[in-house]
């Protein structure tokens, strides 16, 4: 949706394969500057090697999202600690991380929006997910936080709270069936919160389907 829109591209996953093909198709239709790094979000130097590699081609990231979603469905009373602490890692720990990293160039330029993925799972508790909530409960806090931080720079922080999302998205009408979100709502709501007047701050938006 942002690349539609004129947005350079940068993409980052732990496998760039299928990551390298979606940045050549969008570099193939809309003629911007792409780019697709190896990065685990759950290793600081893994993100600071990933980050070379991005301003050694780009000045400067204007607009981060943060995207990690993994979880473990378990009782809490079952839950391995190794799962917990994986969650907790790639879920939060990740985008401190990330996030940390970008910053110190969006406040010298005094300019950027951090868009967090967060889930209605960040508001609400959900059985069987207790380290997924935990994540995105903490995702929350630490975006609300630093807003209070980095608003006298400038920067937004955004959150975008959805509920189920079906993923990869679906292209038949029986796919849809239950109006299920698609991941087109969830981009259609970031483009839109990042759309807004610079005096404009959007802190959260929840997405249901009907």
């Amino acid at each position: 949706a942002l690349a539609g829109k004129g947005a350079n591209v940068i993409l980052a996953s732990r496998r760039t394969e299928l990551l390298r093909a979606k940045a050549d198709e969008l570099y193939g239709r809309f003629g911007i500057q792409t780019y697709a790094v190896a990065m685990d979000l759950t290793s600081k130097p893994s993100i600071d090697k990933a980050m070379d590699e991005v301003w050694s081609r780009f000045p400067a990231v204007d607009i981060l999202v943060n995207n990690s979603g993994v979880g473990v469905d378990a009782p809490a009373v079952e839950l391995r600690e190794e799962d917990f602490d994986r969650v907790l890692d790639t879920n939060l720990k990740g985008a401190f991380l990330l996030t940390q990293a970008v910053l110190p160039r969006m406040i010298a330029r005094r300019s950027g929006h951090i868009l967090n993925i967060s889930s209605q799972a960040g508001k609400h508790g959900y059985a069987r997910a207790t380290a997924y909530c935990a994540s995105k409960y903490g995702v929350l806090g630490f975006a609300h936080a630093l807003q209070e931080e980095v608003r006298q720079h400038n920067i937004k922080v955004t959150n975008l709270l959805p509920g189920l999302v079906q993923v990869p998205p679906s292209h038949t009408p029986a796919e849809t069936r239950g109006n299920v979100l698609q991941v087109e709502d969830l981009a259609s709501a970031a483009v839109y919160v990042l759309q807004q007047p610079e005096r404009v701050q959007i802190e959260d938006i929840g997405l249901f389907h009907l």
